[in-house]
């Protein structure tokens, strides 16, 4: 893949997709992906979420992204930092250029509005051997939706500002600020790291969460550089990875 492009240097529209992470995996198989490449798509039929759950979205009224990413010059230990640099981009967005308040990054990698999901991110890692060598960068964020279901604890900046917004110019603020902190990604990571806890949802806060069908309850002191969210329980600082523990939400 080409190195030289920002991101969102190409984007490819689409009017209807199975997933958008699954369109830029296939043309990294097929040779065709560029790093910086983006895919848009108004609708999608199987859009991804975490723990294969599907990402519900009404037509042509969300973002739904995915970007390719060359990350053969990145240590495979570094893949927290790509998450970083994206949830950060699109909490920095809906709060500097669209004034939504109370936004934090819920761990790993959902936007929150208050106590609902406004955003998602799904990164799709490809490694050969020890290498990483590309990511694909999959961005779900509720824009112009209004209602969603009653299972969903969902919200969208027309939710949050009772305005309707292109998506289109949504896009556009956001690849500039996410190419900011892709930048920072083996340069300032500190800053990274900094920001991600500032932000992160519940920081200090007890929580109530589920591992192996237990309840538990602990106060959330950060995450740590390999992505692990730390968790003060009964007096004693615990580290849990990714899919290892639900967070149970009141």
């Amino acid at each position: 893949m080409l190195k030289g492009s920002l991101i969102g240097d190409v984007i490819i529209e689409l009017s209807e997709i199975d997933s958008t992470n699954n369109y830029a995996m296939r043309l990294i198989d097929e040779g065709m992906a560029e790093h910086g490449m983006v895919v848009r798509a108004d609708f999608q039929t199987k859009g991804k979420g975490q723990l294969a759950n599907l990402w519900l979205a009404e037509e042509s009224k969300n973002l739904l992204i995915s970007a390719i990413i060359d990350t053969r010059e990145f240590a495979i230990e570094k893949q927290f930092f790509l998450n970083a640099a994206t949830c950060l981009s699109v909490a920095e967005m809906l709060m500097t250029n669209y004034n939504i308040p109370h936004v934090s990054i819920k761990w790993p990698n959902d936007i929150y509005a208050g106590d609902k999901k406004i955003a998602g991110i799904l990164i799709e890692n490809s490694l050969r051997g020890s290498q990483w060598t590309n990511a694909v960068v999959g961005i779900g964020l509720n824009v112009n939706q209004a209602v969603f279901s009653d299972l969903n604890r969902a919200t969208s900046m027309f939710n949050q500002t009772q305005e309707k917004q292109k998506v289109k110019s949504v896009l556009k603020n956001l690849l500039k600020i996410l190419n900011k902190h892709f930048l920072k990604i083996g340069n300032n990571e500190d800053a990274l790291f900094e920001a991600f806890n500032q932000n992160l949802y519940k920081v200090n806060k007890e929580i109530a969460f589920t591992k192996k069908n237990e309840l538990y309850k602990g106060i959330v002191k950060g995450v740590n550089a390999f992505g692990e969210l730390e968790v003060e329980v009964a007096g004693k600082l615990k580290r849990y990875r990714h899919k290892e523990i639900e967070l149970e939400l009141s």
